[in-house]
């Protein structure tokens, strides 16, 4: 059975306990680790990590920098990305 980006967000939110997440539980200086695959068009590959730069606490409002920038086959390099509080499991 093929499963969608959706739906393995969701089984990875549970396997990691994100789903109850809040934005305050990411101050700014938390470090991270990004769980889900997918957000906003862009894919992950679920285990990058990450310092919150910034949090607004509203949808997609937590900054994350990369640990390791992120290199596209087009040249464009990012560093930051923004994301939900079910997005991301609280590390260090």
């Amino acid at each position: 059975m093929v499963k969608s980006v959706y739906e393995i967000n969701e089984q990875r939110r549970i396997v990691f306990g994100t789903l109850n997440n809040e934005f305050e539980d990411f101050p700014v200086g938390q470090r991270v680790r990004i769980i889900c695959v997918g957000q906003d068009h862009y894919f992950f590959n679920g285990n990058e990590k990450g310092t919150v730069t910034k949090n607004t606490g509203k949808y997609l409002g937590i900054m994350i920098k990369f640990d390791k920038p992120r290199h596209f086959e087009n040249g464009y390099i990012q560093t930051h990305f923004n994301f939900e509080p079910k997005d991301l499991m609280r590390i260090g």
